[in-house]
């Protein structure tokens, strides 16, 4: 080997994982001139324009791939900050940005802070495609995909600590590495494979309990609903949570969120099922209606969900050099909180600043990502999990314990406080919004004692009990078992 081309191989870094999280990071790093190779298992999207990638593009490696996704205001204001041709790609591709607060709103009170709530509608497909072609485009990016890593190459430091040298493939090639980016998502192997170098990555995990259920449709041309509509359409029937989610190109979906415990929730798997419930909901019954939508897929699901918190760095030192998890591998959420994507590029762009500012010195980089990203990755994780053990105790009847009464107070705050008065209280709406859409920290947003005495006595005047749902459980059981083909029964 030359020195130039040793030297370029101990620059290289190796990105695992070519979702959200692993182009975002390759596209940012290689604009500092630092050489990338992106390791991915699925193979690369269709050569050319003009298809549909949600239903051409295989990602069996991205179980959430045709699963509903939440693009947030700060995913879309990330991009306009630091790829803001990722965003001009999207426009181009027929992706739009929409601010439903300020179209929910009257114009005369606008402010301009109020610009930072808007959101890019999108398929997670549509989406990653445009992160996929503005990586292929970019001069020192390259791809090996589909290809599987297998394990890492280490060598230990003078004090003993590993220091990742580079990347194994299946089938034994093996790819020197300068440093090595962790994207590859909540069911990242590296933990395993620090383990068997005498490495414990330590994680805070509390299982969501939770089970989705989704089905993507598109609007038929004869359709006449308000399809923004779409966006605010949620609630609960039971213990199970309906939610709609916009897409591009004229799609939306319908996703059931439920307990895995719930028997009831178990038969939304069958086409049949899915669809009787959703036509028994007056609510959802209009987006289903084969006059309004067409359905693209069948159902799609996903379960085995966890809030997790991974620590790589613990007492201010890395536990290994050379490495950095970056987006799910480093903190998971509940994906219905739409926190995913916005949280991928977050990390993304604090780790391609900490290696073009310190890219030498590794034990400076890893200590400077972790100072960027840490108390931000600790408060999506705690409020995801706060949110969940919220929902867990309401529609599992349990009584919360003695040491989440705060908590669950607070989190009952935020929910009636804020998100029943988006529009009856304007100053309310923008904190809800900056929530929702991570403008700021996640456990920033009551951070105002005014704002907090606000809310509360917001939820003060809403009715001590709730309304009754419009379908009860029994009912939505017997029109289900009503739609069963007879040859399942």
């Amino acid at each position: 080997m030359t020195e130039a081309r040793a030297t370029t191989e101990n620059r290289r870094i190796v990105v695992l994982g070519g979702g959200v999280a692993g182009l975002a990071a390759a596209i940012a790093l290689a604009r500092r001139g630092l050489p990338v190779t992106v390791i991915e298992r699925d193979p690369p999207p269709p050569p050319g324009d003009g298809f549909d990638p949600f239903l051409a593009w295989k990602r069996r490696g991205v179980p959430q791939f045709r699963l509903p996704h939440g693009f947030s205001a700060r995913t879309r204001n990330l991009l306009a900050r630091h790829a803001p041709d990722v965003l001009d790609r999207l426009g181009a591709d027929g992706i739009e940005v929409i601010n439903l607060f300020k179209r929910l709103i009257p114009e005369e009170l606008w402010v301009p802070s109020d610009d930072d709530y808007a959101n890019l509608w999108a398929r997670r497909a549509a989406f990653e495609l445009a992160l996929r072609r503005t990586a292929e485009a970019q001069d020192g990016i390259g791809f090996v995909c589909p290809a599987v890593a297998a394990g890492l190459a280490f060598e230990r430091t003078p004090d003993g600590t590993p220091r990742v040298t580079g990347v194994r493939l299946a089938g034994g090639r093996e790819l020197p590495a300068g440093l090595v980016l962790d994207c590859g998502g909540q069911r990242t192997p590296l933990p395993r494979w620090l383990a068997a170098e005498g490495v414990h990555v330590e994680a805070d995990d509390q299982d969501c309990q939770t089970v989705y259920f989704s089905r993507y449709y598109r609007f038929t041309p004869d359709c006449d609903l308000p399809k923004t509509a779409v966006a605010t359409l949620r609630g609960e029937l039971d213990g199970i949570a309906y939610i709609g989610f916009p897409g591009d190109h004229d799609t939306f979906a319908i996703c059931f969120e439920g307990h895995p415990g719930d028997e009831d929730m178990r038969l939304l798997r069958h086409t049949w099922a899915f669809e009787a419930a959703a036509a028994a909901i007056p609510a959802v019954a209009p987006w289903v209606d084969p006059a309004n939508g067409t359905p693209l897929d069948d159902v799609q699901i996903m379960g085995g969900h966890h809030n997790v918190r991974r620590h790589y760095v613990v007492d201010g030192r890395p536990l290994v050099l050379g490495l950095l998890p970056v987006g799910d591998s480093l903190c998971t959420t509940n994906p219905a909180y739409g926190w995913g994507a916005a949280m991928a590029l977050t990390y993304a762009f604090a780790a391609a600043e900490a290696v073009g500012r310190h890219g030498g010195d590794l034990t400076a980089t890893a200590l400077a990502y972790e100072n960027a990203i840490a108390s931000e990755a600790d408060a999506v994780f705690r409020e995801s999990a706060a949110m969940d053990r919220a929902r867990i105790y309401r529609i599992t009847g349990r009584e919360v314990p003695e040491h989440d009464r705060l908590e669950m107070e607070r989190q009952q705050l935020i929910l009636e406080g804020l998100s029943t008065n988006v529009l009856l209280d304007i100053e309310l709406g923008r904190a809800f919004c900056r929530r929702v859409n991570l403008v700021g920290p996640a456990d920033a947003v009551l951070g105002n004692p005014e704002l907090a005495i606000r809310a509360g006595r917001r939820r003060d005047l809403e009715p001590d009990e709730a309304p009754e749902p419009p379908l009860g459980r029994d009912e939505l059981r017997a029109v289900i078992e009503a739609a069963r083909p007879a040859a399942t029964v």
